[in-house]
């Protein structure tokens, strides 16, 4: 039985991807929530709970790995951005950033002749020798992501009175896509300000947030006002970038 969104979080909605798609109330509750907020909790994805718990696994053997495993795959040796960022590698805002991650995008060939600048992005990623269970893992909850995201889109269009297609010319053949694993370490109030990450807005159309179980710190602000963004068992934290506003 799903909670209600106001007593989880006030403001932020729970949208039914089973439910989109079926026309009425909840594609207008997709458009409320898109145009709105910008955030919401999505269930029914049909993300197994055995790949949430592959993801974890590894995710959690990629951030133990020895230092010397991680600086082999550190971002700043590829011209794609991709790899690994150490521990308060990024500062948002003048602020230093309190995280480590890897970046993981979809895994194509270098373009050796751009047309455009932003095809320096398209290559192949930086996977840890010591981990080689972390490409599988990640290909197949990227595979994940893509449908969701594509049945997303599908629904907005309609949300927005257009032909559910709209939006495959720019994003069915072969999107750009983001992988972010991360993790937030805690850290003693007396020794750093709290900041895991900067407030900032996403780049991009979707962003899709899956939170480990029992975690929490993700804030939305909305009026001025910051929502705790509490984790909702069963769920996918959809946020709009820059680009679907």
């Amino acid at each position: 039985q799903l909670v209600r969104a106001e007593a989880v979080s006030p403001g932020l909605p729970i949208i039914s991807l089973d439910k989109l798609g079926q026309a009425g109330e909840e594609t207008a509750r997709l458009r409320e929530a898109t145009h709105d907020v910008g955030f919401f909790y999505l269930v029914d994805h049909g993300v197994p709970a055995s790949l949430e718990r592959d993801l974890l696994r590894v995710g959690r053997e990629l951030f133990a790995l020895p230092d010397a495993d991680k600086a082999a795959i550190d971002m700043m040796n590829s011209p794609h951005f991709r790899g690994f960022t150490r521990l308060g590698g990024e500062r948002t805002q003048g602020r230093q950033d309190w995280r480590e991650q890897i970046d993981i995008g979809a895994e194509r060939p270098t373009i050796m002749r751009p047309d455009h600048t932003w095809d320096i992005l398209e290559g192949p990623n930086q996977w840890p020798a010591a981990l080689p269970e972390l490409r599988d893992v990640t290909e197949r909850w990227q595979q994940q992501m893509a449908a969701i995201a594509r049945h997303l889109l599908h629904a907005w269009a309609a949300a927005l009175e257009q032909e559910e297609t709209v939006f495959d010319a720019a994003f069915a053949t072969s999107p750009s896509t983001l992988l972010k694993l991360i993790r937030y370490p805690a850290v003693a109030p007396r020794t750093r300000d709290g900041q895991g990450v900067g407030a900032h807005k996403d780049p991009g159309v979707l962003t899709l947030l899956w939170i480990e179980p029992g975690a929490g710190g993700l804030e939305v602000q909305r009026d001025s006002a910051w929502i705790e963004a509490r984790p909702v068992p069963g769920s996918i934290v959809v946020n709009i970038g820059e680009i679907g506003r």
